[in-house]
Formats: structure tokens, sequence, C-alpha cells
């Protein structure tokens, strides 16, 4: 018969500050593993909500974004070469939508507006609703003869001045107020964190005679391979990507970010394999004694073994909760609004972080295995103690 799980939750609190600091290390590596995850997964599913196989982003050539991207008026006008692009089937025009993109600075809500950062503000017409399928408006949109935009709703949680009603300053020289009409969604997406306004209005504002991108729409079946082939082949001469492949370009910077972070908690990892290690020595170490007596009453070394890796679990998930509970407060203190730049950009990507159930239930099955490893070398020590000697010892 196994030792009671009772019998191992009090040996824990018998040396309180060696449990106590291991315990503090293991919810730091914990919490700093689930804020990882969470930031990871939360950018992840924004990325992923923008890389709509049929939708292709052009730029001028060598351009790197939208933002460092132009593309005067009659080279656009040879993407009407374009035979495989859909049609909106009210007007049976092209769905191609040529776009402006700037940035505007605005101060952050998070800290009061001490900081700034620099939000994409996109001219667009209205077939830009329809070539980007995920943008949907939750009131009116801007009309096309009056100063007005519209805000993704994560610009507005993120940013200070982005309300209904609300006026912003835009133009060359801050020097047109528009006004804000409405919210749009984008299912969590980039372009939630932009401003959109009617193309020629801000065109005329920023003294702009010619693009930033265009983006449009595959009719169903179409390889965008190959539409991307002939955008990039002599006659139109311009450079195209997927969707996807522009998000996944501009968020190089994130990775190499999480490749950081996994390093800095690998090493955490590590240290937390130790300090459980040291733990269960000293455990080990101030129990010959009472490890012999159990084994003259009947129970094995496997049972001694098994004991005291559950002490090292036991040890590891009180660690795993605090770590969770504290990255849980910690979001909820500062706020799970974030953002960041682009890789060939300045312009912010807002989205929120939350810790879902899963990221939890990985963070605590990771701590778990780093207390089974830290715990089975003195657990086989533990269950190979001679009986004998052990028992005159004084």
């Amino acid at each position: 018969m196994a030792l009671p799980v009772v019998y191992h939750w009090r040996n824990l609190f018998v040396r309180k500050t060696t449990t106590l600091l291991t315990v503090l290390v293991l919810a730091a590596v914990v919490g700093v593993f689930t804020w990882m995850m969470g930031f990871s997964d939360s950018l992840t599913r924004s990325l992923s909500t923008a890389s709509d196989a049929k939708k292709i982003i052009i730029l001028k050539r060598g351009a790197t974004s939208e933002s460092n991207s132009a593309i005067p008026i009659e080279e656009f006008s040879r993407l009407n070469q374009l035979t495989k692009v859909a049609r909106d089937p009210k007007t049976d025009q092209p769905l191609l939508s040529p776009e402006m993109m700037v940035q505007v600075s605005l101060p952050r809500v998070r800290d009061g507006g001490k900081t700034w950062g620099n939000v994409a503000l996109r001219g667009v017409t209205e077939t830009a609703f329809a070539v980007h399928r995920n943008v949907k408006p939750t009131g009116r949109v801007f009309a096309t003869g009056s100063r007005e935009v519209l805000v993704g709703l994560a610009a507005a949680k993120q940013f200070g001045g982005l309300k209904i009603d609300e006026k912003i300053e835009l133009g060359y020289s801050s020097d047109r107020e528009y006004t804000i009409v409405g919210f749009f969604s984008a299912g969590g997406g980039p372009m939630e964190s932009e401003i959109w306004g009617y193309l020629p209005s801000l065109m005329n504002a920023y003294n702009r005679t010619m693009y930033s991108s265009a983006s449009l729409l595959l009719m169903d079946g179409a390889d965008p391979e190959k539409v991307i082939e002939k955008i990039k082949g002599p006659a139109i001469q311009l450079e195209a990507q997927t969707e996807g492949q522009y998000w996944h370009q501009q968020s190089r910077n994130v990775i190499t970010y999480l490749m950081i972070t996994r390093l800095l908690v690998a090493v955490m990892s590590l240290a937390a394999v130790f300090s459980i290690a040291n733990t269960m020595f000293a455990m080990v170490a101030g129990r010959t004694r009472e490890i012999a007596m159990l084994r003259t009453m009947g129970y094995s070394g496997r049972h001694i073994l098994t004991g005291f890796v559950l002490e090292a679990v036991l040890l590891s998930l009180m660690g795993g909760v605090i770590g969770c509970l504290a990255c849980l407060g910690w979001l909820w203190v500062v706020g799970n609004t974030k953002d960041m730049f682009g890789a060939t950009t300045f312009t912010t990507l807002a989205f929120e972080i939350h810790l879902t159930p899963d990221t939890i239930i990985l963070a605590l099955a990771s701590v778990t295995a780093v207390g089974v490893v830290g715990a089975l070398i003195p657990a086989i020590r533990a269950s190979d103690i001679e009986v004998i000697g052990a028992l005159r010892e004084p």
C-alpha cells in the first residue's frame, strides 16, 4: 500500500524556508512562461485572421511594407490587365482596392498618454470593404463628401482620443479635423489597429498623388502564385504577396523576440530543476532514519521513490498555480492590451493578451515535468538507502 498523500503534503512544510524559495523560483518560471505563451497565442491569433488566401497585397518594387511604398496611378492602372480578379456582384466592377497608408501619432491609454505610438491611417474607397472581407463596420461608414473616419476596435482600446464624435487632427500639417463616426472590427487582425478614411479626401489632406498599395480579391479557383507571377512580370512590374505572406514578413521581429524569451524560459527552467533537486536532496538527507523506518514497516523502495516524486510534483504545482495567478494579476494591473512594431515600419499592431485554459494547463503540465525531472535522482537515492546503517545513525 502506498503512503498517504497527506503524509507527503505535511513533509513539504517541515523545511519552510527551503520550500518557500523553491516555490518562488517555480512561480517565476511559470509566470514568465505563461505570459510568453499568452503573448505568442494572442499574436498568432491576430495574424491568422490576416491570411486570406484569395487576397493579394501589391506594393511598389523594392518596397518592404505599405508605409514605404508608392505606386503611381498609371502603374496601378496596369492591374486592370489581370483576368482572375473577383468582381462585385452588384456593379460587376473588379474587386481591386487602391489604398494610401500614412501614420498618425497618438497617446497610449495604458500609461495615461506618457508614451505615444504610430497608428496606421488607411485611405480607402467603398471597394475596400469587399476586398478586406474580415473588416466589418459596427456603425455607419464615413461619408465620401465629409471629413470622417472609422477606427478599428483594437486601436480604440489602445490609443486615446478615438471615441465616437471626437475630432482627430490629420493632414500633412495636422491642420484638418476629421470626425470619428464609427468603429470597425477585423476579427482581431492587424487592420483592427488602423484608422480608415475616404481615399480622395486623405490623399488631398496629405498632398499625395500616388497610392501606397493595392489589394485585390481573386475569383474562386484562381491560383495566387500565378497571379503574383503575372504582377511581377514585365507587363505590370509591381511587387505582390498573399496577405499571409505579407504579415508573416512584417512579424519577423516578433519571432526573434519569442526566440529570446524561450531561451530565457529554458535557462530559468534549468535553474528550477536544480532548485527542486537541491530541495529534494536536503529532504532525503534529513529523513534517512524516517525512510529506514518506513522500509521496516513494509514500504518498498518503489513506494519511497514514488513518494518523493509526488512531493516534488506537489511542490511544482504550488509554484505553478502561484505563477499563473501572478501572471493574471500582472495583466489585470498593467492591462492586457499591447502593441508591437512591424519589422520594416514603426506602425503599431495592437492586440490583447488572454490566458486561455489551454495555456494554463500547458504551464502546469510543464512545471510538473520539471518537478519530476528534478526529483528523480534524489528519489532514487532515497529508495536505495541501506536500512540497517540508516537506523544506526544518531
